[in-house]
């Protein structure tokens, strides 16, 4: 398939290759890259969306790759409503009896699911999203096909085992697992919703959970446009710059504050309503950050914005991004020099180099990334990519600054807040000291304090020791025979007999205690 076949032929040897008549493809002569994304997109949806996630791996795949497969678009034919239509009244019962209208005709089909729009009885417009029939099985089968592909190429390809395809496609299993759990997606929505009540400008549609379910998931509707349609935009007389820094205001607050984020920003997810307001939608890839993660990606974040190399080299290492220590000076020189190119800005065009030379580095020095990092770097790209269309003098590392300051300066005062409400259990931990050491020294002196070790290392160490003192025992005793051998014959011209006799007493007592030791420590081994 587009030429693939070659790799297969290179595991046939060449006179096999002969006898069977196998000739070579004719399109070696097309781009790698292309037949590359072609395959894919023959492949089928679950395919075409593990080649959407490869393209947001940029710090791994080539940037020729990398631009090819963001050409990938889910081109599904929608399934007949026929089909669809059990699996609606599944979750809702009889249509008739709980709707105005489910119009039969979906206004988008993905790879997993397709969206209808319908009314409820009350009048309340909604949206239907229902996964494709057999959508489940289907993409078992294919990521295993994937899982096989990937350990085949990790096996037989060393040049490739960089790009670690079998932990990729281990990332896209959870992922797409994670979107097929229609559940899931709802209670993302709510608690997104939540955490967005606070600001102005920003919408969650609402669920509506008595017609929803695993396989359904009907919502609140929302008119508006794609945010990356200006013309439209502008024809509704919203505030562009308005809408650009409410966007920016939410994502940041999602990431370093709540760590929980809308981790697919793509223009299709993202609409404005003729009021001005954002609206997010799809809500099956999110971001979750424990509080010690939001404060590494905090930290780098802000190296990208100071050019702070040494910080963000510190970051890197507690992500487990290690460079060789020989390396480091050249990684540092080669990270410097990006951000400094990147703090050249050029309306227009988004103002997020800095990420990109950031990840062009990583490359050069196979570091990968872990993937939640990588998924807040995509999301800040594809954020400043949006923003530069909507205002084009919109210099995202200018007007991040005042966020970040504020979002470190509410770090700062939630440590030392925790850190207030922890005094007294510390102080009480103070007080117990003296109490404690009081206690254990009164075991000790009356040998009721017992230590308690059971540990296969500890075992191994007592047996080393033993080893180690019956070899000192052995040599002591031995140099004590030479010793006393070498001064008994050293004096024997002027001793007394009854001396003389006390001597060599002495040295065949030390001779059979050498004798005793010899064997028994050998049986030691």
């Amino acid at each position: 398939m587009y030429g693939f076949e070659i790799m297969v032929l290179d595991l046939i040897p060449r006179r096999i290759r002969k006898r069977l008549n196998i000739r070579e493809p004719g399109l070696a002569s097309l781009d790698v890259y292309r037949r590359f994304r072609l395959a894919i997109q023959d492949l089928g949806p679950v395919f075409v969306k593990f080649g959407q996630i490869l393209s947001t791996r940029t710090e791994l795949m080539p940037p020729e790759l990398i631009k090819e497969l963001k050409m990938l678009v889910d081109k599904v034919e929608p399934v007949p409503f026929g089909k669809i239509k059990p699996i609606i009244e599944k979750y809702t019962g009889p249509i008739e009896d709980r709707f105005i209208y489910l119009n039969e005709r979906p206004f988008a089909a993905a790879s997993l699911s397709q969206a209808h729009q319908g009314k409820l009885k009350d009048g309340t417009v909604v949206v239907f999203k229902v996964q494709r029939p057999g959508i489940k099985e289907q993409v078992a089968i294919d990521l295993d096909i994937l899982r096989f592909l990937a350990d085949r190429v990790d096996l037989l390809f060393y040049s490739l085992r960089i790009y670690n395809f079998p932990g990729v496609v281990e990332d896209f299993s959870k992922q797409i697992t994670m979107e097929l759990d229609f559940i899931r997606d709802g209670k993302n929505a709510d608690l997104l919703a939540r955490n967005m009540s606070s600001l102005k400008g920003i919408r969650v549609p609402k669920i509506h959970w008595e017609y929803s379910g695993s396989g359904i998931l009907v919502m609140e509707y929302m008119r508006g446009v794609r945010i990356d349609y200006v013309v439209g935009l502008k024809k509704m007389g919203v505030n562009l710059r308005e809408v650009s820094l409410n966007g920016l205001n939410a994502y940041l607050k999602q990431i370093f504050k709540d760590g929980f984020f809308h981790g697919d920003p793509h223009p299709g997810n993202l609409i404005v309503t003729p009021k001005g307001d954002l609206v997010f939608l799809d809500f099956g890839l999110v971001g979750i950050l424990r509080p010690e993660k939001k404060d590494l990606l905090l930290r780098m974040l802000l190296g990208v914005v100071d050019a702070d190399v040494d910080e963000l080299v510190r970051v890197f290492d507690q992500l487990g991004m290690k460079v060789n220590d020989r390396w480091v000076d050249f990684f540092k020189d080669d990270l410097y020099l990006g951000l400094l190119e990147s703090q050249n800005f050029d309306p227009g065009k988004p103002n997020t180099d800095a990420f990109t030379d950031v990840i062009t580095t990583l490359r050069k020095y196979h570091l990968q990334v872990p993937m939640v990092a990588m998924l807040m770097i995509k999301v800040i790209m594809m954020l400043g990519d949006v923003m530069s269309k909507l205002v084009p003098e919109f210099n995202f590392l200018v007007e991040v600054r005042p966020y970040l300051g504020e979002i470190v300066k509410d770090s700062v005062l939630s440590r030392a807040k925790k850190t207030i409400l922890e005094l007294p259990d510390i102080q009480k931990e103070i007080f117990e000291i003296p109490q404690n050491l009081s206690e254990a020294s009164k075991k000790l002196s009356t040998g009721t304090y017992r230590f308690r070790l059971a540990h296969r290392d500890i075992d191994r160490l007592g047996r080393n020791i033993d080893r180690a003192g019956y070899k000192v025992l052995l040599g002591t005793v031995l140099a004590s025979i030479f010793v006393g051998l070498s001064v008994i014959v050293y004096s024997m011209k002027n001793v007394l007999y009854t001396e003389y006799l006390l001597a060599i007493t002495g040295i065949y007592i030390a001779s059979l205690v050498g004798l005793i030791l010899v064997p028994h420590l050998l049986k030691k081994k």
